[in-house]
């Protein structure tokens, strides 16, 4: 058996030290398994004219990883009998039917464009024609089983970096810690900041950058790819360490998995969370003991639990030795690899 992995993030990246071993999605786990032959593609070394690169992008596969990826992976087709995607389904899924298992996080997204040609990649006839689904939350799960084998399975986080171990550097002052990018509403948070005494640093795209800031948030841009260019994960995890409690405010309900990153380091780190209701994820703060859940764009709610928390040091405490527990028992690398791995040779046995 012949598997290709493509995962576009992660080429240029393999030799780095530092890069947290959950953004691998098992992508090493499939190439070392003794159980079949498989290859991680170099999707960026595919030959395309730069103009009708960009051109296809914008039109046959808006919404897809875009062209090298697709070409890539249908050209690896004729000589694998899987190909994992880790980057989601793709367009051309239907030229290589029952060969594509992909990633899916929630349902398909909502086409507000004209473009008829737009997320082809979710199209039924797509979704069909692939061999199966690995599913980052349980609705995920209840909508791609239509279409094809699908398994929920949750994420994991690289426990070896996000070690929960107390800052190397005590820090001069105490302070909240925002990062992210995806539905972020960090407009809310700047409006909670001028309630709350403590130093907030906001880890963001310049574009989410509200035009004031108060005197006490610190706004670190990362509006380059990938965001640790504007910081490294050592100092990143150091932050982690040091900070009072991680804040994830979000925009609304967003159905999907929008600060699962986040939470996860941040309870490797045993650091309270205070986030937004999410869409569809299947851990909350405030129900498994580790957190506080808050209303949408609730700024004197944000405001009172960040001041209530720095008080009550005992509370925080407790709180983040809950979430460390929780993901030493529940996100480990090793669980998510084997369960993937798992769900690979079921469809590599019915294939």
């Amino acid at each position: 058996m012949k598997i290709s992995v493509v995962h576009r993030y992660l080429e240029s990246r393999l030799n780095e030290n530092n890069y947290p071993s959950h953004h691998k999605w098992a992508s090493d786990a499939v190439v070392e398994n003794p159980s079949w032959e498989a290859q991680l593609l170099t999707t960026s070394k595919f030959k395309l004219p730069q103009k009708l690169e960009f051109f296809l992008n914008k039109t046959l596969f808006r919404g897809s990883p875009g062209s090298k990826v697709e070409f890539s992976s249908w050209k690896a087709a004729r000589k694998s009998d899987l190909i994992y995607s880790i980057n989601g389904p793709l367009a051309l899924a239907h030229l290589y039917p029952k060969k594509l298992l992909s990633w899916v996080f929630s349902t398909p997204p909502k086409i507000t464009s004209g473009l008829k040609l737009a997320h082809r990649s979710y199209k039924p006839y797509n979704l069909s024609a692939n061999a199966g689904f690995l599913c980052l939350t349980p609705k995920a799960e209840e909508y791609y089983s239509k279409f094809a084998p699908s398994k929920f399975i949750p994420w994991c986080v690289d426990l070896e970096l996000f070690d929960g171990a107390p800052p190397k550097k005590v820090p001069e002052k105490l302070f909240f810690l925002a990062t992210g990018k995806t539905y972020r509403d960090y407009e809310t948070l700047v409006k909670a900041a001028k309630e709350v005494a403590t130093e907030i640093r906001i880890i963001g795209p310049s574009i989410q950058k509200p035009r004031v800031l108060p005197p006490n948030v610190n706004w670190i841009d990362t509006s380059s790819n990938p965001p640790d260019q504007a910081i490294d994960y050592l100092t990143l995890r150091e932050w982690y360490a040091q900070c009072i409690a991680v804040c994830i405010p979000l925009s609304g309900d967003a159905d999907d998995t929008c600060g699962y990153t986040n939470i996860l380091e941040a309870m490797a780190m045993g650091k309270p969370v205070l986030m937004t209701k999410s869409g569809c994820l299947h851990i909350n703060p405030e129900a498994d003991g580790f957190g506080i859940q808050l209303k949408p764009r609730d700024a004197q709610g944000w405001a009172d639990e960040m001041n209530h928390l720095q008080e009550d040091h005992e509370k925080a405490l407790e709180m983040g030795n809950r979430g460390r527990e929780i993901v030493e028992r529940d996100f480990t690398i090793e669980r998510f690899n084997q369960d993937v791995l798992g769900f690979i040779e079921t469809i590599l046995n019915k294939s």
